[in-house]
């Protein structure tokens, strides 16, 4: 997403990407609270309801603290609960490799977000091509 970043110290992959797994953390949880019975049940349904406006909360807070933090951050957390909500059923599912697939997918996570972080939102200069010989 071409999201503009208000400070690049706090809001960098890194942070983003933890907190996204923070929030995926909470939705399994919410998930195995939830009595896993069947794919949607109201209890998980309302349950992301509230994580999601928990977490819409506390992004809208930074915009307090910073210019155009909203901007950037409720559309990463929209993004990062539908997705977490979406996946966090058919990963609990998941039977073949079981804690070892999902530690996997943690530190392939944290790698990428520590991996990114110093990528800014810049300008890098002027784009264009070297002058003909």
């Amino acid at each position: 997403m071409p999201l503009a970043s208000p400070d690049d110290v706090l809001f960098n992959s890194t942070s983003v990407g933890l907190v996204i797994l923070l929030v995926g953390a909470v939705n399994g949880f919410l998930w195995h609270w939830a009595t896993p019975a069947n794919f949607m049940n109201r209890r998980y349904a309302m349950s992301i309801a509230a994580l999601g406006l928990g977490s819409l909360a506390i992004a809208l807070s930074a915009q307090t603290q910073f210019d155009r933090a909203a901007s950037f951050t409720v559309p990463l957390v929209v993004t990062g609960v539908v997705i977490t909500a979406a996946l966090t059923p058919f990963l609990a599912r998941t039977q073949k490799g079981g804690i070892w697939i999902h530690g996997l997918l943690v530190l392939v996570a944290v790698a990428l977000s520590i991996g990114l972080a110093g990528q800014g939102d810049q300008e890098s200069g002027s784009l264009s091509l070297p002058p003909p010989p």
